[in-house]
């Protein structure tokens, strides 16, 4: 007779491959339906199954950058090791592998194993592997736990921020108020101000300190990730977090212009007049009433929001 505590870890093993499954974003969606279905109902295997499933263990070792060249890593980094996460004892590539299969986060610093992928080695983690003697990374960090193998990619550790960071350490000087590291160029004009940086991406709420993801600035001094800025602003030309113009709104407030001087407003609505708050110089103005757009009577921006509608002029409020 099976005890509970048999059955029990049955399940649990049970439970583990098919969330392994669910994170393999190397398979799809009906692929992973017919690994679930054959975990859910097994049946004997001939020895044609037997080979092919030691071929599948096989590559269930490994993981790839790019699997059409052989590049072993994952989709963040190329690297030739697994790394053990203490926190569920499981191989990953890296942390932001663990992170998305997984509810919780896994700890970078506490990682002290590695597996090498060229020979399955498992052993204290390093930049070469003690048994082939093959270089994990070109890049390694014994504080970060971080094996990076981008062929140049330039890569540093910064003490005062705690990580490693992506770029030339020579390109880079560390705040001490926004507590980061600043481009060089960027010193005289990167709106200072206390943790910058320490903060979520307003478009995908990612903590963007720390993050792989390039950074970019806007105009209004708001942090973001460069790949959600690029396509948020297909949409939308306000910031997410204080509606300020994040593009050059030029060739936008010019067809605008166009359009207004085509389609005037009807005669009953031309003494109406809005008082309006501009969300590019953050003033209040009167502006003629119009159904959708009013123009701000100091920087010549249509990124406003009225605040009140009245018959004639007035301008409480300035």
């Amino acid at each position: 007779m099976v005890s509970q505590t048999a059955i029990e870890a049955q399940q649990s093993m049970l439970r583990t491959k098919i969330k392994a499954i669910y994170g393999d974003s190397a398979l799809s969606e009906s692929e992973k339906a017919k690994r679930i279905q054959s975990l859910m109902s097994p049946r004997k295997p001939s020895a044609k199954d037997d080979t092919v499933d030691k071929i599948t263990r096989r590559m269930a070792r490994v993981s790839f950058n790019d699997k059409a060249q052989t590049i072993l890593g994952c989709s963040h980094y190329q690297l030739k090791a697994k790394l053990l996460a203490p926190c569920c004892d499981s191989w990953v590539s890296c942390r932001f592998c663990h992170d998305e299969v997984n509810s919780h986060a896994m700890d970078r610093f506490s990682v002290n194993e590695m597996k090498c992928m060229l020979c399955q080695e498992e052993q204290p983690i390093a930049q070469d592997c003690r048994k082939c003697k093959q270089q994990m990374g070109c890049y390694y960090c014994h504080k970060c736990r971080l094996i990076d193998d981008g062929p140049g990619k330039s890569i540093f550790h910064c003490d005062q921020c705690g990580i490693c960071l992506s770029g030339e350490k020579s390109k880079f000087y560390h705040c001490h108020i926004c507590e980061a590291c600043v481009a060089v160029e960027a010193r005289s004009n990167h709106g200072c101000a206390e943790k910058k940086l320490h903060c979520d991406c307003p478009v995908c709420g990612e903590h963007i300190f720390g993050s792989n993801k390039a950074i970019v600035q806007t105009k209004c001094q708001h942090m973001m990730h460069e790949e959600c800025l690029q396509k948020y602003s297909e949409h939308s030309f306000k910031c997410p977090i204080c509606s300020a113009s994040i593009c050059d709104t030029r060739l936008f407030f010019k067809s605008i212009e166009d359009y207004m001087k085509a389609c005037t407003m009807p005669r009953e609505y031309k003494d109406m007049k809005s008082q309006i708050h501009c969300n590019d110089c953050r003033q209040r103005s009167v502006a003629q009433y119009h159904f959708v757009y009013h123009k701000c009577s100091l920087c010549r921006s249509y990124n406003t929001s009225i605040l009140s509608t009245t018959r004639g002029i007035g301008v409480a409020g300035q």
